[in-house]
């Protein structure tokens, strides 16, 4: 199947060229091998030719009718539309069938973030000095919150990219933009404690074996700690990245400066935190005006 489609050479592609993360990759390619395998079984199609936007209409709309979410299938819809971009630019086809192929509208659903009081409950009872990997789980919780940088660049933070002497981190982003992030003296204090450590590894953080991080690590350690001190429905590593960015903008930060510091490309993508502090107002006008709840009309 990965000879006939040229997958292999797409995701040699991806990681080489277009530097992104292997689980990005990994999605990408298993998004492709769906669609494929959909076709196949379904059409009998064998190659590229044969695949016109109608049959990836019919895989799309099968996903769709067994359940799947409206942005599971636009991310699908995404894969294959850089898969083409990559195969006419080699041209391995004549027409690309994603020009004809729409995604769904889906409904913007408001970040999930922690409550300011809830976060500092978080952080105030979660340190256990006589658990390495409770104490490890800790410092990769604070370091999300106070910077509000990616799984992806938690796990590739390097030390030489910490300077303590300016209070900044340098990490690499999305599209292998690189940002500086101001770091608080708390953090400081973390992240020499993590230089001073004798390693052969370049990373600020690895695993109790010494190891690099990896994604599920990150999760099962932040989700692990988030459920022994709070109930919150949501425990993944980017509701703290959320919730450092809904904090910033309820204290008063620039949107453009959270846009910097998120290591956004547009500020669209940044503006949705707004929806979050505009309901906290919501509330915060109910409970104090004289006339904002119903009963005292």
């Amino acid at each position: 199947m990965s000879d006939v489609f040229f997958i292999q050479r797409f995701e040699e592609y991806l990681g080489a060229e277009k530097k992104m993360s292997a689980h990005t990759v990994k999605a990408y390619i298993a998004d492709i091998n769906s669609c494929v395998k959909y076709t196949q079984e379904n059409f009998e199609i064998n190659t590229l030719q044969e695949l016109s936007h109608l049959f990836i209409k019919s895989w799309l709309s099968s996903m769709l009718s067994s359940g799947i979410d409206s942005k599971s299938v636009r991310r699908k819809i995404s894969s294959l539309k850089t898969y083409y971009k990559y195969l006419l630019r080699h041209k391995l086809v004549e027409i690309d069938p994603m020009i004809k192929v729409s995604s769904p509208k889906i409904s913007k659903k408001l970040p999930n973030f922690i409550e300011e009081d809830k976060m500092k409950d978080i952080m105030s009872n979660i340190i256990d000095e006589n658990d390495n990997k409770n104490v490890l789980a800790n410092d990769i919780l604070l370091t999300l919150y106070h910077t509000g940088i990616r799984l992806s660049e938690l796990i590739n933070l390097e030390k030489r990219n910490i300077d303590l002497a300016h209070s900044t981190i340098k990490v690499l982003g999305k599209r292998n933009k690189e940002r500086i992030i101001p770091i608080t003296e708390e953090l400081c204090t973390l992240f020499e404690n993590y230089i001073n450590i004798e390693t052969e590894s370049p990373f600020v953080f690895n695993t109790p074996k010494n190891q690099k991080l990896y994604p599920n690590f990150v999760y099962r350690s932040v989700k692990d700690l988030l459920s022994q001190h709070s109930t919150i429905r949501k425990k993944s590593p980017h509701v703290l990245r959320h919730t450092f960015a809904t904090h910033l903008l309820n204290n008063g930060s620039d949107l453009n400066a959270i846009k910097e510091l998120l290591g956004h490309a547009n500020l669209s993508a940044t503006q949705i935190y707004t929806h979050n502090s505009v309901e906290r107002l919501k509330t915060i006008h109910k409970q104090a005006h004289p006339k904002g709840s119903k009963k005292n009309l």
